[in-house]
């Protein structure tokens, strides 16, 4: 009996054919798909792009101008704005003392990197190399304060697309103040009320709408403009004006210490409460003096409670304080500044108990 062998399939041209077309359908679906997506993420970062630098660059401005160096600067040049122009377009500079800590580093005794807590930075506009009708905006810091505000330091690229960049300057607030395209601290020592910066930006070509090799707007346009207002405290506005910003000190001593007023007497034994304060201010620090010195003395305290002594009978002794200790000699020379032991003393006047001395009550009497 014949053995059969078994017959052999194989697959026959127009399946192998049928299986390349589906094949080719498919890759060619899911490299448009990839492309698309690339694209799309390409705009979406030019996009996004344009739209985070413009809030960023008026964030860095912002922080340097709030945190403006003022204090004991020569001639009081701390902010200098200039109008200027590059072509046709606006390029106004600004430079600033600032204590915003530096981006750059300088070398310490130990050859070690330092950023410094004060230096000079500005913000400059320069031609863009590669296109005539857009600038660029550079970041001025010198971290090595001089006598110049304007020259020397490092400069950092901010963003090379700028089609305009604008500062306006105002001595007061509202609608009504006038403008002024420049400033310098140094002139009148103060500073504006308020800022307005406004700048365009123009977005890379790439996501731009393009038909039949014509460029059209988009629903966003081919450019951005940023405006923000700064303002100024008011007590920031004439700090530098002679007189205005001041220093603690210690209060000057009085010609008769005898006119100034003081506090009530002391508590008497298991009394509630020494005499009220004098007619007169406070007890004044005296170096001399373990206490104030006490001013004419006041009205009784509060009666005593039945069975107490009664503190009532103890006001009126405030003038008798500064015979209670012995002069100690000439009085010191104190630097310049207060002392906060010797306020709270001069406070407490000459008296103890419920508010000796003007303030005394406050922070504590010698009445116990």
């Amino acid at each position: 009996m014949a053995v059969r062998e078994p017959t052999q399939h194989g697959f026959t041209l127009i399946e192998i054919l049928l299986a390349v077309a589906i094949t080719a359908m498919i890759m060619l679906l899911v490299g448009t798909s990839f492309t698309a997506t690339l694209e799309a993420r390409a705009v979406i970062e030019e996009l996004s792009e344009s739209t985070e630098a413009g809030p960023r660059i008026l964030a860095m401005i912002e922080r340097d101008l709030r945190n403006i160096w003022t204090f004991d600067v020569k001639k009081n040049a701390v902010l200098v704005g200039r109008n200027k122009d590059i072509g046709s377009f606006e390029a106004d500079r600004i430079d600033l003392l600032t204590s915003s800590d530096s981006i750059g580093y300088v070398l310490d005794a130990q050859n070690r990197q330092r950023s410094t807590n004060i230096c000079e930075v500005g913000y400059w506009l320069k031609p863009n190399p590669r296109y005539r009708d857009l600038m660029e905006i550079w970041r001025r810091e010198d971290p090595m304060i001089d006598g110049d505000l304007l020259t020397d330091g490092r400069f950092q690229l901010i963003h090379d697309r700028i089609k305009s960049f604008k500062i306006t300057y105002f001595r007061s607030l509202g609608f009504e103040a006038e403008e002024l395209n420049e400033w310098d601290s140094s002139l009148d020592s103060a500073l504006p009320r308020r800022l307005k910066i406004e700048f365009v930006l123009e977005r890379k070509q790439g996501s731009r709408n393009v038909v039949n090799e014509t460029e059209i707007d988009d629903f966003e346009g081919s450019t951005k403009t940023y405006v923000r207002h700064f303002t100024f405290a008011p007590q920031m506005v004439e700090v530098m004006k002679q007189g205005v910003a001041m220093i603690p000190a210690r209060p000057p001593m009085p010609a008769d210490p005898q006119a100034s007023g003081g506090g009530g007497g002391p508590a008497a034994p298991g009394g509630r409460g020494g005499g009220r304060g004098g007619d007169g201010p406070g007890g004044i620090p005296d170096p001399t003096q373990l206490a104030g010195i006490g001013g004419r003395g006041g009205k009784g305290g509060i009666p005593g409670a039945p069975g107490d002594n009664g503190g009532g009978q103890a006001g009126g002794r405030g003038q008798q304080q500064q015979s209670q200790v012995p002069s100690q000699g000439p009085r010191p020379q104190l630097p310049p500044g207060f002392n906060l032991n010797d306020l709270l003393r001069g406070l407490g006047g000459g008296g103890g108990g419920l508010g000796s001395g003007g303030l005394g009550g406050l922070f504590g009497s010698t009445g116990r």
